[in-house]
């Protein structure tokens, strides 16, 4: 419906006599800003006004041509974005057939970006032969068409972009040459374009393998820069501005965590700072913006989280990076006294075959493999991490790469410590906030998804609704709700029930923001395709938050609905996206007793999912799954979890409590069939059961945050 409106406009303003050529113009320059930042959908809505003014009529018989390559060279754009590089190429091709049979024809510049979108298409494939092929045909251009001027922004992000591919295709000395030559050109040292042909310059001085030490001087050249443009704009910053500064910095992420051993402290600094730019700085200072309180944790660096342990603890920060076209998992360790500690880990490649499927499935088969076999535990817990940890009784770490998808804390190398999982160790510089059991809480269960609700005006994340149209949400079984069995224990006349047709969506938003405690008992689903980041070109897209789901009322019929605008209006499907725009900042602990709740695209800042929509809304501890969960034992943990909660226990004892009981829940004189190898046949006997102690029943809720 917006979207049509939109439309309309632009048609009456065509027939009005209003200039199309300036409003075509204008679409253009916006959608090539969002394809530099990433935002398909951006990019998608520019493509088709155009597309829309194109075909409407207005433009008279004027020579279309320059506007219809660069529809296509935008359409190229949005594909790319979205992971269809297939349809991107097509695009482009056909882009460039069009400039390629027109010579005559001003394309405004489109005949030297387009090989650079090429370029950076095959550079993302790791078809880099191609890539220099194209970058040559660009260069060529702005050496014989006068395009730049020597030394400007956009000169050098080319030139340096082409070194850098020179140097993926092994011919390190041109590259060496051509970088160094041409960031001594540099006519704008304090730009941003500079910095970043800096840390180009730095990847390529790793890539060569002579110059560690100058690569670090660079990379923390290159850090110190970024780190106070960011304090000195964060706090006018709003929240997409935010996440597009820490989507440009993600390329530098990787790459400095190849320096290894060079200087851990830096590698620590790094991690803590990467996490701070959007983890809890959204919603924790009001109207999206960043207080100075809030920007502060961005100067955290490892000696304030050192000066935060006590004996016998430590912080951990894992680190996922690759080298030379292979992943690479290490941890990087403070201690109370003494420099941080590098711990090169198992190759995350042997980690996931030993596994299996049972570790990337989202399914509950085949997890009780992973954390019963002593394989994956020494592949996790090796001997020279377990030797780093020796006299450290308590560790807090923050996980990386697949450890956002294994329970760590579960595997026999974590037996003989405490440990807390976190999004970040620089939750350790906050002081935690306890849950008060007294206090109101809000629970949502039992709920009717095939309600038909009145439909109700908000902000909608369309992308959510297009992604699950179609599936349909069976209704939970009302004796496996535990909302039900926790409001009637807790005997709290504050506290807010939600539950068939009234746990709404749009009735949801409305309440959380006024809870301590808030627990969801539905459906939750991840769809997730993990976005990947080249040196050229960032990936700089949180479209992944809208992958992730939790079920309200109404949900079916709504997503059969053709009279519904997803733009406009509350499907219930709550996405991570729509969560992470919600005020949650009174919320001290936040349960999602549905499947997969804990998953998302894996990134360098963590799990682009329902927990870091969580943080990013004020959110301190969080309880999410791993994978889907089997309805008995998440409804007999939760009630446990919560009885614990009301008789004073901090979360972390609670829901250890919580686990150990479910564990030893005892089913007696139970029916069975054992084999009986006498007789080759199975003999009926009665055996006290244990339905729950498996891991894929006991391990399959995490907590996160949970300090105290």
């Amino acid at each position: 419906m917006r979207r049509l409106a939109i439309y309309i406009l632009m048609v009456f303003a065509i027939r009005l006599g209003a200039d199309a050529h300036k409003l075509i113009d204008s679409l253009i320059s916006e959608g090539n800003r969002a394809y530099e930042l990433g935002q398909v959908d951006k990019i998608k809505a520019c493509a088709d006004s155009i597309d829309f003014i194109l075909n409407a009529g207005g433009m008279g018989n004027n020579n279309l041509i320059d506007y219809k390559a660069a529809l296509l060279k935008l359409r190229g754009n949005q594909y790319y974005e979205d992971d269809q590089f297939y349809m991107a190429d097509y695009c482009y091709r056909e882009a460039q057939n069009l400039i390629d049979r027109n010579s005559g024809v001003d394309f405004h510049g489109l005949d030297l970006l387009l090989p650079r979108e090429r370029a950076q298409l095959h550079y993302r494939l790791g078809e880099y032969d191609q890539a220099e092929e194209l970058l040559k045909t660009a260069d060529d251009i702005i050496e014989y068409g006068g395009r730049y001027r020597v030394g400007d922004d956009n000169y050098l992000t080319h030139k340096l972009s082409y070194a850098l591919t020179m140097a993926r295709n092994r011919k390190i000395d041109e590259a060496l040459e051509m970088a160094a030559g041409e960031l001594a050109k540099a006519l704008d040292r304090n730009s941003r374009a500079y910095t970043n042909a800096e840390r180009m310059y730095a990847k390529i001085l790793l890539l060569a393998d002579v110059d560690k030490e100058g690569a670090l001087t660079a990379y923390k050249r290159y850090f110190d820069k970024q780190k106070k443009f960011a304090m000195a704009n964060f706090a006018d910053m709003n929240a997409i501005e935010r996440e597009q500064f820490w989507h440009q910095l993600r390329p530098f992420i990787a790459d400095c965590y190849l320096l290894e051993e060079a200087d851990p402290g830096f590698l620590y600094d790094v991690a803590l700072f990467s996490k701070g730019l959007l983890l809890e700085l959204l919603q924790r200072s009001g109207n999206g913006k960043a207080s100075k309180k809030a920007l502060k944790s961005l100067n955290y660096r490892w000696t304030d989280i050192q000066k935060k342990l006590k004996r016998g603890q430590a912080a951990a920060e894992f680190i996922a990076y690759e080298k030379d076209s292979v992943a690479e998992m290490a941890v990087v360790i403070v201690y109370p006294t003494g420099e941080p500690k590098f711990i090169k880990l198992t190759r995350p490649a042997a980690v996931l075959e030993e596994a299996g499927e049972g570790l990337e499935t989202t399914e509950i088969y085949d997890k009780d493999y992973i954390y019963e076999s002593e394989s994956v535990n020494d592949l996790v817990w090796t001997n020279p991490l377990i030797q780093s940890l020796e006299g450290v009784d308590r560790l807090y770490f923050a996980p990386d790469g697949y450890i956002h998808r294994l329970a760590i804390e579960y595997l026999q190398g974590a037996a003989e410590r405490e440990v807390y999982r976190l999004t970040s160790t620089r939750r350790l510089m906050e002081p935690p906030r306890s849950v008060r059991a007294e206090k109101p809480m809000l629970l949502v269960g039992d709920i009717n998804y095939n309600a038909w609700l009145d439909l109700s005006a908000t902000d909608n994340d369309q992308r959510a609704f297009s992604s699950y149209q179609g599936t349909f949400f069976p209704i939970l079984a009302a004796q496996f709700d535990e909302t039900s069995t926790i409001l009637e224990d807790r005997n709290n006349k504050l506290d807010r029930r939600m539950a068939l047709q009234y746990a709404s969506e749009a009735a949801f938003r409305t309440e959380a923001p006024d809870y301590e405690s808030i627990i969801v008992s539905t459906h939750g689903c991840f769809r997730g395709r993990t976005p990947m980041a080249t040196d050229i070109k960032p990936t700089a897209t949180d479209d992944c938050l809208s992958q992730n789901i939790i079920a309200f009322a109404g949900v079916n019929p709504n997503l059969g609905n053709s009279s519904l605008d997803p733009y406009t209006m509350a499907d219930g499907l709550l996405s991570a996206r729509e969560i992470r725009d919600l005020d949650l900042r009174r919320c001290r602990l936040f349960t999602v007793a549905a499947c997969q709740s804990a998953l998302g695209v894996i990134t360098s800042d963590g799990v682009f999912g329902i927990q870091r929509a969580l943080k990013n809304a004020g959110v301190d501890a969080m309880l999410l799954s791993l994978w889907t969960v089997e309805s008995d034992a998440t409804s007999r943990l939760m009630r446990l979890f919560y009885a614990n909660l009301a008789e004073g226990m901090t979360p972390r004892r609670a829901f250890a409590a919580a686990r150990k009981a479910l564990i030893d829940v005892t089913l007696p004189d139970q029916t069975v069939y054992v084999f009986d190898p006498a007789t080759l046949s199975y003999k009926e006997t009665t055996e006290n059961l244990h339905p729950f102690e498996a891991p894929s029943r006991s391990n399959a809720f995490i907590l996160i945050d949970a300090l105290e």
